[in-house]
């Protein structure tokens, strides 16, 4: 199941669309939806489906606040208490109260919690309730947090504390034979602990004693501005042991089941804190992120004394190769996004043929230029050896960082500075009998419309055999990685129209939508730092982020 990446996309009907933009498929409009699409190349879902569930299992893009994970037990602990229908629909409704409840003390926080993006869910519908809060309203009425069924527990965070062994879902065999009819925790285990420790913090406040069990319509401003006060994400810190039992949640295994999971996990969090030990920026972005990876795994490769750990040195090409892949990725959606482009500018009335789209692809190197970037000078040609400007490329960028290349290539967004960034990626790769097994193991994801990493390298490979040249290579990238791979993306999703070109009676028509910058997929940094600032592994100071005693305590444990 893909694992949504933002908001809903906007959907409009395709019939109200069809007099505007040309080429539409008029007999079956009706039928058909029209969408922005969210992965048009099959590239994203390699990390988000295939590649983020073996490096980092039990943490989703959003389940980024730890305490959420002590509130959701303590929620299903008090409706169990509660005697509620054993059912997950009326659970559902339970739940999605209580979390707008909780968003709108999460707005009252007098530490200013309501203005942090990674907050509690149902925040949009929580917002304009804690403005007419704040404003002198004595009560919030009570709404659901999200339309979703289970709310925000289900989207973000039900699969992570089932796979941490905190809830046993829904349809879970039990010791007598029989599947749980509704989400419970787990009986005796951490589960409860957790439960009674959020219970802990919150139990003087009125809103515990006469509203969190009550049907009442609405809650007091003053018993949500004291749940804050108790119960709020900012307040871990104060909640010494509930704060222990999360660390505990996360890093230690409560099964023999759950131990390669949990030690991946911790290996994933202690490189986090082991980069961020070494850049700062990595607390708060991606791009210093793939870059501290990418330096760190060189580094490790090259031969010197005091060798990296065994286990350091497979997650670092773990994550590397994670990181070779996301530059891949942003090379062939540099490309999507010039073939649209000008695709779309230059179309006839009637698409093009074949001939004339394979001499639309190679138009951008239809003349000899010199391709100049931070530092360097390519020269470029359309007739010129792949092979020699593959080597002009590895030349000129040695001591270019791949991290460099990358925003170089997006801000130009043109295909001779797509063709950089993808042969230096390509040259930096490692010989597959230096590296640990977890380069490999990543490296060959793919998806059912991409081959993924290591796989698309060896393509390329045979393709040189051939000895094309620069224009020919560049047809071949775009009619294999970016045509095809697009058409078969936007079939499968039909009745949702995504389709910014395809093929009709043998030729190819673009349809005049904004193809989109596509970002590349979220890496869970965000989640990785959020939850690790929650936690107490890595903490903000004057100087900067700096790793906690707890932090380096999880890193010598897990790296030695």
């Amino acid at each position: 199941m893909t694992e949504a990446t933002g908001g809903a996309e906007p959907r409009l009907a395709l019939a109200e669309q069809a007099e505007s933009v040309p080429g539409w498929p008029q007999w079956i409009a009706p039928a058909l939806r029209l969408s922005r699409g969210l992965d048009p190349l099959g590239l994203q879902t390699i990390t988000l489906d295939r590649i983020m569930p073996l490096l980092l299992p039990g943490v989703l893009v959003l389940s980024q606040r730890a305490r959420l994970f002590s509130l959701y037990p303590f929620l299903l602990a008090e409706y169990q208490w509660l005697g509620g229908t054993a059912t997950n629909t009326a659970l559902s409704a339970f739940l999605k109260e209580r979390e707008f409840d909780y968003a709108v003390a999460v707005q009252l926080c007098p530490n200013g919690c309501g203005e942090n993006s990674a907050g509690a869910v149902g925040a949009e519908r929580a917002r304009p309730a804690a403005r007419e809060a704040k404003a002198g309203a004595a009560a919030v009425p009570r709404q659901e947090s999200v339309e979703s069924f289970l709310g925000g527990y289900g989207l973000y965070y039900r699969s992570p504390l089932t796979d941490l062994g905190v809830v046993v879902a829904r349809g879970t065999p039990t010791e007598d034979g029989e599947a749980t009819p509704v989400d419970v925790v787990m009986p005796g285990g951490l589960g409860d602990r957790l439960a009674a420790a959020f219970r802990d913090a919150v139990s003087d406040t009125a809103y515990y004693r006469d509203y969190l069990r009550s049907v009442e319509r609405s809650v007091p401003t003053i018993a949500l501005r004291e749940l804050a006060v108790a119960g709020c994400l900012c307040r871990l810190p104060e909640r010494p042991g509930e704060r222990e039992l999360l660390y505990e949640a996360f890093f230690a295994p409560h099964a023999p089941s759950h131990a390669s999971e949990c030690e991946q996990r911790r290996r994933s969090f202690a490189l986090f804190l082991r980069e961020l030990g070494r850049d700062g920026q990595v607390s708060d972005s991606d791009g210093a992120f793939r870059a501290a990876i990418w330096a760190d795994f060189e580094e490790a490769l090259a031969p010197r004394e005091g060798q990296v750990s065994r286990a350091l040195a497979n997650t670092l090409a773990q994550w590397a190769a994670l990181v070779a892949k996301e530059y891949l990725q942003e090379a062939l959606y540099t490309l999507w996004w010039d073939f649209c482009r000008r695709g779309s500018a230059a179309q006839p009335t009637d698409g093009f043929t074949l001939a004339a789209l394979d001499a639309l692809i190679g138009a951008g190197l239809t003349q000899a230029t010199t391709i100049t970037g931070d530092g360097f000078g390519i020269a470029s040609k359309a007739d010129m050896p792949t092979r020699r400007f593959a080597e002009q490329v590895a030349q000129a960028t040695a001591g270019v960082p791949l991290e460099t290349l990358r925003r170089w290539a997006v801000e130009v967004g043109e295909a001779p500075a797509a063709l950089v960034l993808l042969f230096a990626t390509i040259e930096r790769l490692p010989d597959l009998t230096r590296v640990p097994a977890g380069w490999q193991q990543i490296g060959a994801q793919r998806s059912e419309r991409q081959p993924g990493l290591l796989r698309f390298s060896h393509y390329l490979q045979r393709h040189l055999e051939d000895e094309p040249t620069l224009a020919a290579t560049l047809v071949w990238v775009v009619r294999h990685f970016v045509i095809a791979a697009h058409e078969h993306a936007a079939y499968s999703k039909l009745p949702d129209f995504t389709f910014r070109f395809r093929h009709e009676a043998g030729r190819l028509r673009f349809y005049l939508l904004d193809p989109g910058r596509y970002r590349p997929a979220d890496m869970r940094r965000e989640a990785m730092s959020s939850l690790g600032e929650d936690l107490g592994l890595w903490e903000r100071g004057d100087a900067g982020p700096r790793v906690t005693a707890t932090g380096t305590r999880l890193m010598r444990e897990t790296f030695g």
